[in-house]
């Protein structure tokens, strides 16, 4: 495990201890809550490339396929095209669909079995490493997208820069993140904990249970967003925001998804009466600044 002493989104070392069991810190400065001690980057790419990591998601390709394809129809309502880098691409779904809309499309993938997939079922072109190690030259992007990452990598910020460093001017950033404090089926479970109605073996602070390693967590999650967060991430890097709103983010069939569903267009309804999120995710749209003296 590794310990943090300073906050990775802002380098405050102004960090407030939320609860020693489950290991999480929040900084007093910019409102950022992590996991802190944390495994290390190489601990995280070994967990993800276990040969049955992915399996779920093979049994479930139609309910993803519908996933991706609500994903994409609200991402095209803005005006992308060009070159497209997914960062964290998984089994290559998401890229495999919006392929026929974009010049070229481009994946980055830390799970070396997932990349696999990728390439092997949809021919993709994916790139087994992070991407901040990844040297690109010269190449631009017109649209990166990031869906349900940022919460596993070990420097948000630096991702961020990054990305900025390869869009072009108004080029277009799109991260999708779990929001784990503030969405209303998070609350409810703690209340219902709180009262003895809902049984769990370790709640965790605010419900997050503390990271463990021995294959019981589908997810490891070092950072735990808020819609508000999260914008200020991006604005800090360069970056305007266009949207900060829901990711429709559930995979289910039949009746469950009928369910689901209900339940996603009514926290929609409330985001857009109230601008408050509270649903289980993020969905945030932000365009990278033109440099200055280049033209718009």
């Amino acid at each position: 495990m590794e310990t943090l002493n300073h906050c990775q989104l802002c380098s405050s070392v102004n960090l407030e201890v939320i609860h020693n069991n489950c290991n999480l810190s929040r900084c007093q400065a910019c409102g950022y809550l992590f996991d802190n001690p944390r495994p290390t980057p190489q601990e995280i790419a070994e967990y993800y490339s276990r040969p049955a990591k992915y399996d779920g998601w093979l049994v479930a390709g139609a309910e993803r396929e519908q996933l991706w394809q609500r994903r994409l129809q609200k991402l095209l309502r803005y005006d992308v095209g060009g070159d497209l880098l997914d960062i964290g691409t998984g089994i290559g779904q998401f890229l495999n669909r919006a392929r026929p809309y974009f010049a070229t499309v481009t994946g980055t993938e830390v799970s070396a079995s997932a990349a696999e997939i990728a390439r092997e079922r949809y021919g993709l072109n994916v790139l087994n490493e992070a991407l901040e190690r990844i040297d690109f030259g010269d190449r631009r992007f017109d649209l990166i997208t990031i869906f349900h990452v940022l919460e596993h990598v070990h420097d948000p910020a630096a991702v961020i820069r990054k990305c900025h460093g390869l869009l072009r001017d108004n080029g277009t950033i799109l991260i999708a993140v779990p929001n784990e404090i503030q969405a209303f089926r998070q609350k409810l479970r703690g209340f219902l904990h709180r009262l003895g109605v809902l049984k769990s073996s370790f709640p965790g602070k605010l419900g997050i249970a503390p990271i463990v390693l021995d294959g019981s967590l589908d997810e490891i999650h070092l950072s735990h967003f808020t819609p508000a967060v999260v914008a200020w991430l991006v604005q800090r890097h360069g970056f305007t925001v266009c949207e900060n709103g829901l990711d429709p983010y559930f995979v289910a069939r039949g009746r469950a998804k009928v369910l689901q569903l209900a339940y996603y267009w009514l926290m929609q309804s409330i985001w857009r009466l109230t601008g408050k999120n509270y649903y289980d995710t993020i969905w945030l749209v932000a365009r990278k600044q033109p440099t200055s003296g280049s033209a718009e």
